[in-house]
């Protein structure tokens, strides 16, 4: 038991301690100003919020502008939680203006040093003006440096600037220029904006890198080896024919079209794909002479992979709203280079894309136009040859150029729905993972049902003849 108070006895004289040695921290709050006929008088109040003071300390009154002391005080020690009213009459003739701005500090010294944390509530300002105190600002209690304002032409007071307009010249507060001058003025005036204007364009060239286009190889690996006539050889030269997602309108019965599809390992279209640069690409009236390209800004395309990241959860209404924005913009940038004369031309429009080696994949899909429909024949996923950190590919799709008797702002709203069309159905498949598998079981289910024996689809062709060449 005894143990136990003295253990407390020790914990209360330590603490006795620590409040005895708690540093000192003065403050100061501004009570009041007054006017008298000669000065005025400022009522205020220091108090210490720490522990005892040691020594007297000083109370400083100056001009916040200058620094110019106008007063000192002596501020005696004050005990914990002590405070003292004071009152200080600052004369009106030592002020060098009618308002003034005025600095006032209590106990800076070693004890709270100047611009440290615990001095920061020992300074006040306030402001004193002559008009409150009755007095004209001419009078004789002003200091002589306050000079009486000019009288000018033009008087700018957010710059200072006072302007006289005279018969050989002009005058900028009080000082002569003449006619050459003001030329001269004015041409170094235009120079220095030039030159600013210059520093900014290459500045901007630089650090502001323009949309790249840059030339594109497949990934897809040509293997020699493989027999022409065998279903790897037939598929490996189909892949080259695909030109986007898009299956284009049948021109004859039994046409053959091939498309590539874009896929995660989930079987998403364009899971872990990113689109890196969009152009527009038009030829001229007299065939492959020259071109009119754009390459679109990329923040159209950092706009686009969002959208793709968001179809998912988006219906075919509010994908197409999403869209339109989108296309309107893209529409916008590629007609603007095209001239009056090529309107009528197909554009192309070329969309570059990256996936993530292990995340996305390539599968070709092999069409042919039967009856009223297009039917899936074969599908397969090419070899991949040396593709590094990212798998390349690019998607070239066809828009109408303005047809006859279409005015050209007819053209542009067709052309924005259009864009608006195909970018939607390039993403609505997003949402029918597994169609590949889906509609080559229909097909076949179809084939049985209209013939007593079994018709053989593409794909069954090119593996028998695959079989025949291995035997």
């Amino acid at each position: 038991m005894a143990r136990i108070q003295l253990l407390i006895l020790i914990m209360l004289s330590a603490v006795a301690a620590a409040a005895q040695t708690r540093p000192r921290d003065y403050a100061i709050s501004i009570d009041g100003l007054s006017y008298r006929a000669d000065a005025a008088v400022l009522s205020f109040t220091v108090w210490n919020q720490g522990g005892d003071a040691l020594g007297a300390s000083e109370i400083l009154v100056s001009e916040y502008q200058s620094g110019r002391v106008l007063t000192r005080e002596t501020l005696p020690a004050l005990a914990a939680d002590e405070s003292r009213p004071f009152e200080l009459p600052l004369p009106l003739a030592d002020l060098p203006a009618d308002n003034v701005s005025i600095q006032i500090q209590a106990g800076i010294d070693e004890f709270e040093l100047e611009g440290s944390p615990i001095a920061r509530n020992n300074i006040q300002l306030f402001f004193i003006d002559r008009a409150d105190a009755g007095l004209p600002s001419d009078s004789a209690g002003a200091s002589d440096l306050a000079t009486p304002t000019p009288d000018y032409d033009l008087f700018i007071p957010l710059l200072n600037l006072g302007l006289n307009f005279r018969a050989g010249g002009f005058e900028v507060n009080g000082r002569s220029y003449s006619g050459g001058d003001l030329l001269i003025f004015a041409g170094m005036s235009l120079a220095a904006l030039f030159c600013l204007w210059l520093l900014s364009l290459i500045l901007r060239l630089v650090f502001r890198r323009p949309p790249k286009f840059e030339p594109w190889q497949p990934p897809y690996a040509v293997n020699n080896w493989h027999d022409p006539n065998s279903a790897l050889g037939r598929r490996q030269s189909w892949q080259f024919h695909a030109q986007s997602s898009a299956i284009t309108a049948a021109g004859a019965p039994d046409q053959v079209t091939v498309i590539k599809r874009l896929l995660s390992q989930e079987g998403e279209i364009l899971g872990g794909w990113a689109i890196k640069a969009i152009r527009s690409v038009q030829y001229d009236i007299y065939g492959r002479v020259s071109r009119t390209e754009v390459v679109m800004p990329r923040k159209i395309n950092k706009q686009l992979n969002r959208i793709i990241r968001r179809a998912p959860a988006l219906d075919s209404l509010a994908l197409r709203k999403a869209l339109a924005p989108l296309s309107k913009r893209l529409c916008k940038a590629a007609l603007a280079a095209i001239e009056k004369q090529n309107r009528a031309l197909p554009l192309a429009m070329d969309m570059r894309l990256e996936g993530l080696p292990g995340e996305a994949r390539i599968l070709f899909e092999l069409y042919q136009y039967r009856g009223d429909a297009w039917h899936l024949i074969d599908h397969w996923e090419p070899e991949m040859g040396q593709i590094g950190a990212r798998i390349p590919e690019h998607f070239t799709f066809t828009l109408n150029g303005q047809l006859p008797g279409e005015t050209y702002k007819e053209y542009q709203t067709r052309l924005r729905d259009d864009m608006t069309q195909l970018l939607a159905g390039m993403l609505h498949q997003q949402r029918n993972g597994g169609a590949a598998d889906t509609q080559m079981a229909q097909d076949e289910s179809e084939l049985v049902a209209d013939s007593p024996q079994p018709v053989p689809n593409a794909g069954d062709l090119l593996a028998a003849d695959e079989e025949t060449d291995a035997r």
